[in-house]
C-alpha cells in the first residue's frame, strides 16, 4: 500500500501543475487580448479625435461663410434701400413733369413756372445728395 500513494500524490501533483500552467496560460491570453483591446480603443480615439478637429474645422467654415453672406445680405438691403429711394425721386420727378406739361396745356403757365421751379429745387438737391421731397 505504501506503493500506491507516491503515485497517487504524483498524479495529485501533475494534475495541480498543469491546473496552474493552464491558469497561467490564461492569464497570459486574457492579459494579451486586453492589450489588443485597449490598442484598438486608443486607435479608435485618435480616429474619433481626428473627425472631431474635422468637424470643428468645419463649422468655422461655416460660420465664416454665414458671416460674409450676412454682410452680403446687409449690403444688399442697403442697396436695394437705395434704389427704393431714387426710384421714388424719379416717380417725383416724373409727376412734376407731368403736372408742368398738363398746366402748360391747360394754359396755366404761372402754376407751371411753381412747378418748374420746384423740380429745380428737387433735382438740385438730389445733386446735393440732401433729402428732397422724398427721403
Amino acid at each position: 500500500m505504501d506503493s500506491i500513494k507516491p503515485l497517487a500524490l504524483r498524479r495529485h501533483v501533475c494534475k495541480s501543475t498543469q491546473r496552474k500552467q493552464w491558469k497561467r496560460e490564461e492569464n497570459i491570453k486574457k492579459n494579451r487580448e486586453r492589450r489588443e483591446t485597449m490598442e484598438r480603443l486608443r486607435i479608435d480615439m485618435v480616429e474619433i479625435s481626428e473627425g472631431q478637429e474635422r468637424l470643428k474645422e468645419g463649422q468655422r467654415e461655416i460660420r465664416q461663410k454665414f458671416g460674409e453672406i450676412e454682410s452680403e445680405c446687409r449690403k444688399l438691403k442697403e442697396e436695394t434701400m437705395n434704389i427704393a429711394k431714387q426710384s421714388d425721386c424719379n416717380q417725383i420727378r416724373i409727376d412734376l413733369m407731368f403736372s408742368i406739361l398738363k398746366a402748360r396745356q391747360d394754359n396755366n403757365f404761372s402754376h407751371a413756372e411753381r412747378l418748374t421751379q420746384l423740380l429745380r429745387e428737387e433735382m438740385g438737391r438730389q445733386e446735393e445728395g440732401k433729402p428732397g421731397l422724398v427721403g
